[in-house]
């Protein structure tokens, strides 16, 4: 299992990469990936994400977490072109860090758990999963928590 997990945080906002990418291999050992694959992590200010969130989703205001999928087929054309690479790029998650911060304040718990919380999430929904139903979001959840025990920071 070999995985490349690149993370862009910017840089006012006091978090540490290392943890992004470790929460997000813990989530794909988690979902018992085999391939080569590499994903991105990033997190991002409310503006940004209310833009993103309305342009691809339609609702005009930011939100916790989004994950962008290159792999899964959504019957749109893909708007990203990714080059030849021997690993399948799965996508982007986007995480607003006032809205972690927003979160983790929220549920009384820690700023670092949240952003752990989000990238296990954001890599599920990647994978494919989903929580519109409630035995979809049972599995995901089993799957979140399991990835959330495993975290190696």
């Amino acid at each position: 299992m070999v995985y490349r997990v690149s993370a862009y945080v910017e840089p006012h906002y006091p978090i540490k990469k290392s943890l992004l990418t470790s929460a997000a291999q813990s989530a794909l050992k988690a979902a018992n990936v085999r391939a080569k694959v590499e994903l991105a992590v990033s997190v991002i200010g409310d503006r940004k994400m209310r833009n993103l969130n309305r342009e691809y989703r339609g609702i005009d205001e930011p939100t916790d977490v989004l994950a962008f999928s290159y792999s899964l087929q959504t019957g749109k054309p893909h708007e990203f072109v990714t080059p030849p690479s021997p690993y399948l790029n799965l996508g982007d998650v986007i995480i607003s860090y006032p809205q972690l911060i927003n979160r983790a304040v929220d549920e009384e718990t820690m700023v670092d758990e949240m952003a752990q919380l989000l990238v296990v999430h954001g890599v599920f929904h990647l994978l494919g999963y989903d929580h519109d139903k409630p035995q979809e979001a049972t599995e995901m959840e089993f799957l979140e928590d399991k990835a959330l025990e495993s975290i190696q920071v």
